[in-house]
């Protein structure tokens, strides 16, 4: 089956709230995964299906088996939709239930912790090389 397109409970995340992206933590996650099919022959056709009545590897261009009408017939897998909610923590102790859309996986940091503005040369002026002056593309006269 498909777990890897849910978040686990734990994974630190990017969660929208209020407009801007915050740093959270997954607390509780209702799964709900949503298949777009195509029937195979003799069905025509395409539908939308929940994991609960798929059976075998779900997969994009996969042929798994879908229960229709007390049967199992063969499909092919177009799309996998993560439709969960996700129940986040905040780091100031807020919660929210938020859809997939509005939670990502944070990604790896872009800077170094340690280094803040303090160690640049914007509060120590003795440390200022020569300074930067950009030339203009058109000469003045």
């Amino acid at each position: 089956m498909s777990e890897s397109c849910v978040l686990a409970v734990g994974t630190e995340v990017s969660a929208k709230y209020r407009g801007a992206f915050c740093e959270a933590t997954i607390k509780h996650v209702r799964k709900l995964i949503k298949i777009r099919i195509s029937w195979n022959k003799p069905l025509t056709g395409s539908a939308t299906v929940t994991q609960d009545n798929v059976r075998g590897v779900i997969k994009v261009q996969n042929i798994v088996e879908v229960k229709r009408d007390g049967g199992w017939c063969p499909a092919t897998v177009l799309k996998i939709t993560d439709a969960s909610t996700y129940t986040v923590v905040f780091d100031d102790g807020d919660e929210r239930t938020l859809g997939r859309n509005c939670v990502c996986p944070q990604g790896a940091k872009h800077f170094n912790e340690e280094w803040t503005l303090d160690h640049l040369p914007l509060t120590n002026p003795e440390n200022f090389g020569t300074p930067v002056i950009m030339e203009s593309k058109k000469q003045r006269k």
